[in-house]
């Protein structure tokens, strides 16, 4: 019986660039959520394992650390070996570290699982953006990262509202859920990233040896303002992961309350970068971003400085409206600007050949700034209070700004590669080729 003529034809050809942009960016999602998540796991931790907090503080070092080796390593093999393979695998460690994490039966295995978890996500912030920047237009692959990193803002946020949640049902293991959540999140992002293809761009301009790789980017230390670009990314993340990481803890101590209820706290100041993640991707364009990046650092240096000699002089006396309006200013400033730019900057400035190597590079000095912010801060607190602690974040961000401002960054255009040919495009009788990854 021969078919009705209404009926639609097949669809061929690779996806759209849409489709991989939003199934890349699902993975800087789960990514978020999960350093949320370890965050609301400190104080039942405590208390669960009489753990100290110098040894609970390891668990975001470790994390970090993990993000840092999986920034720098993953970098330079999606250069070398291409982009698709690369997103697919580190969600895959992703779940399997996520899902050891939940059930570990002491630290020792939690502490393994976080290491690896971070290697996960640091080889998704080093693939994911370069990724996106090959993919979209030239002229929207600066507003489409920038949404991508809003999506960043839900996932801490969900993490926040689950450890209050779960932490009010449960204060003893509920800690377990937070961290499954996830591993089951990250479950279908495993299955969509199968359908992504290969950047055609990195296939017309890979460079054919790692050596070549990395003298190309030692070119950019040197000369396009990369090392500019990767000491604000430190500066930025220093009191932002630092920060994120210790918020449930510290408002809970600060305002004398329980675990659940600190999450809370930490789920209403969070909530504030949204809408200023917002700003940014419908300003980014219009405003420029150096001009967000220095505007960003300055007002959060301000915001966690006046905050810090606060407490140091008044202690418990400050009014917790005082401390949440505060830290809420400094998380909005912060996502207004620098917390999207610095992520971005690289991917859309470099060329092709070294993208995901200058971005791997720059996310590991990002890595770097929060190990520093997660043990300065547990030092700093154990010394003078909370108050100190956020003096340091307040003095990285300071230093950001001067970098911001007078540095050579490596500051993107959303403009096209001009020394990036057009790639060619692939005719619909590949598409099996394409299913596998690549072009032949």
């Amino acid at each position: 019986m021969p078919a009705r003529a209404s009926q639609k034809p097949a669809r061929t050809g690779p996806p759209g660039w849409r489709f991989q942009a939003v199934v890349a960016g699902l993975g800087i999602l789960v990514s978020s959520y999960d350093l949320g998540a370890i965050s609301v796991a400190f104080d039942p931790l405590r208390h669960r394992w009489h753990l100290s907090t110098p040894v609970l503080s390891t668990l975001g070092t470790l994390t970090l650390l993990g993000m840092l080796v999986g920034s720098l390593v993953t970098g330079v093999l999606a250069d070398r070996y291409g982009r698709r393979r690369l997103v697919v695998a580190d969600v895959v460690l992703f779940v399997l570290a996520a899902t050891a994490a939940a059930l570990a039966p002491d630290f020792g295995v939690l502490a393994a699982a976080r290491l690896a978890t971070g290697l996960a996500s640091g080889a998704d912030f080093a693939v994911v953006f370069p990724f996106v920047a090959e993919t979209a237009p030239a002229q929207a692959r600066g507003p489409t990262m920038a949404w991508i990193m809003l999506t960043a803002n839900f996932g801490t946020l969900a993490a926040y509202g689950a450890g209050a949640l779960f932490l009010h049902l449960d204060p003893a293991e509920g800690w377990r859920v937070v961290l499954g959540l996830g591993a089951l999140l990250a479950l279908p992002v495993v299955l969509l990233r199968g359908q992504l293809v290969e950047s055609p761009t990195w296939d017309v301009l890979r460079l054919p040896s790692v050596r070549q790789i990395l003298a190309e980017t030692r070119r950019g230390l040197r000369h396009d303002g990369l090392l500019a670009s990767t000491a604000a990314t430190f500066s930025y993340q220093v009191g932002d992961q630092g920060l994120g990481l210790v918020l449930p803890l510290l408002l809970a101590g600060v305002l004398g309350t329980t675990a659940a209820s600190g999450a809370l706290a930490a789920t209403a100041v969070k909530a504030v970068t949204i809408p200023a993640a917002l700003l940014t991707v419908l300003g980014i364009e219009r405003l420029g971003r150096r001009h967000l990046q220095v505007a960003g650092f300055v007002l959060r240096a301000l915001c966690l400085g006046g905050l810090g000699v606060w407490l140091l002089e008044a202690g418990p006396h400050v009014p917790a409206v005082a401390v949440g309006a505060l830290l809420a200013a400094a998380y909005f400033v912060g996502a207004a600007g620098p917390d999207k730019v610095t992520v971005i900057g690289p991917a859309e400035a470099f060329d092709t050949t070294v993208r995901s190597t200058s971005q791997g590079l720059s996310q590991a000095g990002g890595r770097l700034g929060g190990i520093l912010g997660v043990t300065g801060y547990g030092l700093f607190a154990a010394l003078g209070g909370p108050g100190a602690g956020l003096l340091l974040f307040a003095v990285a961000a300071a230093f950001g700004g001067l970098v911001s401002r007078w540095a050579p960054l490596a500051e993107g255009t959303a403009g096209p590669d001009e020394r990036t040919p057009a790639p060619t495009p692939v005719p619909s009788a590949h598409r099996a080729s394409w299913s596998r990854g690549r072009p032949r």
